[in-house]
């Protein structure tokens, strides 16, 4: 008997996930039941939980019932499936907390109303399928009991209503819609926009702005009793969190829609993008992006290369199969302060050498994760950090010298300690000073380091080799490549690499962003 309850007790801290998708998906949803099982996770999928002589509709009414989020796996097969999409109704209709991921990408029109305002992880690359996973896994573990007690309490107040009890503020029927909306997606979304809400939206477009500070003061103001009255009911509060989510609905999502709505990529247009071309994804003060193509390299460095470290071996070919995006320029500081000014990103000191266009400095690994993943919410697309074989792969551009212009240093062709610049091991240089590789990428040599996503490794023994971040091992010390303005030439050859723990903040360390591409 006590075997049992522990088993109970087990199952139940589990966090339950209902994985709704198409039959002409199965394979990727096998693949993502035993991803989330791996986790911890109790996937609930149809094809393995309806039984014999069953209701089938009734079973996966259970099933979405049981659930704490409904993972909807979106491809066209899947916006196109009259059982998926009566699945996502009938989770909506019970306000279940959604998280939609992108297999295959599909047209913005085609994507489920309900689903269209939440952010989505990315599993469209599938050597990127264990670190989208471990995304996923993060967000769907995010306070699960927090979910499931607020929900009771969204049922409570529904009864209280049923039996035509007073009302009060709280349990005004446009009111309690939006608390419960808020209570059961935090902490992923923000509260339904009611009409009122949609007025003021369109009465400061329109430049009133007398209207729009005094609606946006009461918006506020009802937003916050709100939450205290939902605290002093339910005991608990989290006011990290919901500093967050005001945050999110009067500075943030604003900022989104002035700033970035009409200038993300749409996928027709995102197809149609040709190698070397540039775009960027915002009206100002984020990355110009640069497509670089597919093909294949040789990474590392030979034994006859002047200057070479031990840990730039063996050589092996890398292939990378789809083009991909990467920025022009590190990320500069008017760059970041943008993430900094609606709260997204902490501030960083320039140590005297200057904001604007000189290059970021002083931000640790997990600074540039709060960057990207910002960038990502924003845009909607898939901003990350570059893979060690990416950036070697974009920093060659082609080539196999030792440095990206030739085999030997020259003077004046980057920012380091004995390059021949005038920054050389005084200050950074304003992104973009030097002539640019033959992808049209400047700074990929020199300047400041730049952060990757892969774990350090002593050499390539078992790297990947289709371009994949190395993700395995000891990742409290991540990869850094490209030298800066205070090391030595050698420092800057293509192949060299080295590596720094995730906490440090120097002025000497940057990065770059790179960016998943939609492909024909």
């Amino acid at each position: 008997m006590a075997a049992d309850s522990e088993h109970a007790r087990e199952a139940d801290s589990k966090a339950r996930i209902f994985i709704s998708y198409s039959r002409k998906d199965m394979a990727f949803a096998d693949r993502l039941d035993a991803a989330l099982k791996a986790r911890g996770f109790e996937p609930l999928i149809d094809r393995e939980e309806i039984y014999a002589f069953e209701d089938w509709w009734e079973r996966i009414q259970n099933l979405i019932g049981q659930a704490d989020t409904v993972v909807f796996v979106l491809s066209p097969d899947a916006v196109d499936s009259d059982v998926a999409l009566k699945e996502i109704a009938y989770a909506a209709s019970l306000k279940k907390r959604f998280a939609p991921i992108i297999y295959r990408r599909v047209e913005d029109g085609a994507v489920p109303e309900v689903l269209r305002r939440l952010n989505f992880i990315f599993f469209d690359d599938p050597a990127s399928f264990e670190a989208s996973a471990e995304k996923l896994a993060e967000a769907l573990q995010t306070d699960i009991g927090w979910i499931r007690q607020h929900t009771e309490y969204g049922e409570a107040a529904r009864r209280w209503l049923a039996a035509g009890r007073p009302g009060g503020l709280l349990l005004h029927s446009p009111t309690l819609e939006v608390a419960e909306h808020w209570i059961t997606s935090r902490p992923r979304g923000a509260p339904e926009p009611t009409e009122e809400i949609r007025g003021f939206v369109a009465a400061s477009r329109q430049g009133a702005r007398s209207a729009q500070r005094l609606r946006r003061l009461v918006q506020v103001v009802i937003y916050m009793l709100l939450v205290s009255v939902i605290a002093s009911l339910v005991g608990i509060i989290e006011k990290e969190a919901i500093k967050e989510q005001i945050n999110w609905f009067t500075v943030m999502r604003p900022y989104r829609v002035a700033n970035f709505d009409r200038y993300v990529l749409k996928p027709d247009a995102e197809r149609a993008l040709k190698p070397l071309t540039s775009f960027r994804e915002c009206a100002k003060d984020c990355p110009e992006m640069i497509v670089i193509p597919a093909g294949e390299f040789t990474m590392g460095s030979p034994t006859t290369e002047q200057g070479r470290y031990n840990n730039e071996v063996p050589q092996h070919k890398v292939t990378i199969a789809k083009p991909f995006a990467v920025s022009k320029f590190d990320v500069t500081f008017a760059d970041w302060d943008a993430c900094v000014s609606v709260g997204a990103c902490p501030k960083a000191a320039d140590a005297g050498l200057g904001r604007d266009t000189k290059p970021l400095i002083n931000v640790g690994w997990d600074d540039a994760q709060s960057y990207v993943t910002w960038l990502s919410k924003m845009t909607g697309q898939p901003y990350r950090l570059l893979a060690e074989a990416t950036w070697e792969y974009a920093a060659r551009a082609g080539t196999t010298t030792a440095y990206y212009w030739g085999d030997y240093l020259g003077k004046g062709n980057a920012n380091c300690n004995g390059c021949g610049s005038e920054w050389d091991n005084q200050q950074t240089s304003p992104v973009g000073s030097f002539a640019a590789n033959q992808f049209g990428l400047y700074d990929m040599a020199g300047n400041v380091w730049q952060w990757m996503q892969d774990c350090y490794h002593p050499d390539y023994n078992g790297a990947p080799t289709d371009g994949s971040a190395w993700i395995s091992g000891d990742c409290s010390v991540r990869i850094i490549r490209g030298g800066s303005w205070t090391v030595n030439p050698r420092v800057l050859r293509s192949a060299s690499r080295n590596g720094d723990t995730t906490a440090v903040r120097s002025a000497f360390i940057g990065f770059r962003v790179a960016r998943t591409l939609v492909t024909p």
